[in-house]
This record gives C-alpha cells, sequence and structure tokens, in this order.
C-alpha cells in the first residue's frame, strides 16, 4: 500500500534526480530533500484538496449546535420588548449558529435534515421550510463562513466516575436548560481509562479547532465545576468533572437559517490509499514544483513542473465531475436571482453552484 513517502519519491521524480528518501530519513528529517518535502508536504496538500469538492475527500456530517435565536426550540426563553442582540445570539441576519468541524478544509453546502421545521412546522425564516419529510428533499441554503468568541476547555479532571463506561466512549457535557440562554456548545471529554465498575478513571479532551490538540467545546463563559455528563457514544452514566479553561479566543463557526444543519465538506484527508488515483498524480506534481524551487533555485524548471501539475489537476478534475450523475440543464434567470441553483430533483446541488478555484500558481 502507498504510503507517503512514495508520494514525496514520486515528487522527487519531477526535478530530474535520481535521489530518493526512505521512511526513517523523512520522519526524522534526515535529509535536505526530507527537510524540504516536510515542510512543504501538507501546505501543498491542503491547499489541493480545497480547490474542488474532491469525491476522495467529500464528507458529510450533522454540525453540532452553538446557539440559536430566541423563539427557536434551541432557545425558548421568554425575549424582552427591548431585546437588542448581543454575543452568545448567532451573529445577524443568521438563526443557528454551529461549530465549524475540525477536519474540515472548505465548507460546500449546508443541507435540510430529513426531520426539519419548528414545533407545529411554523417557519421564522425561509430557509426553515417547517414539516417532517420523510426523505431529504430540499435545495442547499445559505450559510456563512464565521468566527466567534469562545472559552475553550483544555483539560479535564473526574470527580465522579459513575458507571458502566468504556475506554474509547466519547462524552458530551451537560448543556443548558433551552428556557436559559445557550451556554455554547458543551466540550466532549475521551475516556483514556477505567476503573471498577466501569468508573471513568482519567480522561482526555477531544479537540473541536483545526491545528489545536486538547482545545475542546465552545462555551461563552466558564461553567461552574463540576460539570455533569450529558451523553456518551457508550452506555455509562452519571460521571462528573471538573474543567480547566484557556483563555478566550476565536473559533470558526458556520452561520445559518438552518435547523438540524448537515454539512457536506472537504475533509482534511491524509490517508494517501484514500486518494483517487488522478488526484495522487496531481498532488505529486504540485509537490514537486515546490520541491523544485525549494532544492534547485530553478525557476524555470519549477514552472514546467506547475505546468504538468495544472494539466493533472484539470485531468482530475474532469474526472471526479464525471463520477456521477451530472445534469447540465440551464437554469432561468427568474429561477436562478431565488437562490435556485438547478431545476431537476436528482441532480441536487452537486452540479451547480459551486467555485472551482484556480490552478497552481507559477513562480514569479
Amino acid at each position: 500500500m502507498p504510503q507517503q513517502v512514495d508520494l514525496v519519491n514520486r515528487a522527487l521524480q519531477t526535478l530530474g534526480t535520481r535521489t530518493t528518501v526512505t521512511a526513517t530519513e523523512l520522519a526524522g528529517n534526515a535529509t535536505n530533500e526530507a527537510i524540504q518535502a516536510n515542510i512543504a508536504y501538507d501546505n501543498v496538500r491542503q491547499s489541493l484538496l480545497r480547490m474542488a469538492p474532491w469525491d476522495c475527500a467529500f464528507n458529510t456530517i450533522p454540525l453540532t449546535l452553538i446557539t440559536a435565536v430566541q423563539g427557536t426550540p434551541e432557545n425558548t426563553g421568554p425575549i424582552p420588548a427591548t431585546q437588542l442582540w448581543q454575543k452568545g445570539l448567532p451573529a445577524p441576519p443568521w438563526a443557528y449558529e454551529y461549530q465549524y468541524p475540525a477536519d474540515c478544509l472548505r465548507a460546500c453546502w449546508i443541507m435540510p435534515q430529513y426531520a426539519t421545521g419548528f414545533a407545529g412546522g411554523v417557519p421564522i425564516t425561509t430557509a426553515v421550510t417547517g414539516g417532517t419529510p420523510s426523505f431529504w428533499s430540499g435545495q442547499p441554503v445559505r450559510f456563512k463562513v464565521g468566527i466567534d468568541q469562545f472559552v475553550p476547555v483544555i483539560a479535564a479532571t473526574v470527580v465522579s466516575g459513575g458507571t458502566g463506561h468504556a475506554v474509547g466512549d466519547i462524552i458530551t457535557l451537560a448543556s443548558g436548560p433551552t428556557t436559559l440562554a445557550p451556554i455554547g456548545a458543551p466540550a466532549q471529554l475521551g475516556v483514556l481509562t477505567v476503573g471498577g465498575g466501569g468508573a471513568v478513571a482519567t480522561v482526555g479532551v477531544v479537540s473541536v479547532n483545526r491545528g489545536e490538540t486538547g482545545i475542546g467545546g465552545s462555551y461563552f463563559a466558564q461553567q461552574p465545576n463540576p460539570v455533569a455528563q450529558g451523553s456518551t457514544t457508550g452506555s455509562g452514566t452519571g460521571a462528573t468533572f471538573n474543567l480547566t479553561y484557556g483563555p478566550k479566543g476565536d473559533q470558526r463557526v458556520i452561520l445559518t437559517n438552518q435547523e438540524f444543519a448537515i454539512m457536506n465538506y472537504v475533509r482534511d484527508v491524509t490517508d494517501v490509499n484514500v486518494f483517487d488515483d488522478k488526484f495522487y498524480a496531481a498532488l505529486s506534481y504540485s509537490l514537486g514544483a515546490a520541491l523544485t524551487m525549494a532544492l534547485t533555485g530553478d525557476k524555470a524548471l519549477a514552472n514546467i513542473a506547475v505546468g504538468m501539475a495544472n494539466q493533472k489537476i484539470t485531468e482530475a478534475r474532469a474526472v471526479d465531475g464525471n463520477e456521477g450523475l451530472t445534469v447540465n440543464d440551464v437554469t432561468p434567470d427568474w429561477i436562478r436571482i431565488r437562490g435556485v441553483w438547478y431545476t431537476e430533483y436528482y441532480s441536487g446541488p452537486y452540479g451547480f453552484g459551486y467555485e472551482w478555484g484556480t490552478l497552481w500558481p507559477a513562480f514569479g
């Protein structure tokens, strides 16, 4: 099975060099080729993944709710007559704020859930249709990526271990009642060790931020300790924890008017065996272009490599875009102006409305 070192060695062929690196050299930065490959690899891979909704990196998850406007089922507290917007509510004009997935490189679409709509089927925005369809039947809804400021959890200790837990369980801490102002998205804790009767002994914080290990939750303010278990992926109950908080800082968020939002996004895939063959080739040439400049300083040779990379990117996009049902109907202007990108139900949102980005830039 191919490994990262195989992709790096294929990229080195772009230079016309007969030098290769071993997995040990790459892991230990033991040669100049290994050092330069390690500097460039993740940036090139992630940049290329962001350039298209690649099938080999396309993921779908239900988003984790942080907060909602008053009047929604998630925030049923009384609305003061002189209510003004403040932190703790989604930024105007949006109704819902969700966590940005930790492995997301590019958000593509927000989709309605199977069961969607407020109690009684009365929508407060045009994006929330009300009712409960038996299957997915809606077009993608508008959303915006932004930032909000939260107090993160950086560590947790066990106060009461509860019972029935197992190593590997993910515990989501308790949230506040919907009749009060939202506290944000509770932290998640991974069970590391257990004692007798399945009592939790030690836990680790599940990271929700890209590139920040052990940064959990999206709390608007510190919660009083101890904090109780809310739900778990296992069957354990009764655990409580003391939380340690870091300073308030920025986190990316998803803003939308969709209740129970599902997001389609490009995931940060690191396993080279998951890559489509043509994406693999495009990545090797793109990395080869970066290594050509880093190792030789030859701009002309590097730009030749960029040209080969762009040819492979174009080929990969064509195959990727055709791997599925594609409908080329032209949507009339009077429909598009209402935010609809397609006219055929079965085409869904996947053939229209996505910016595929530019090709790989040449060295100036």
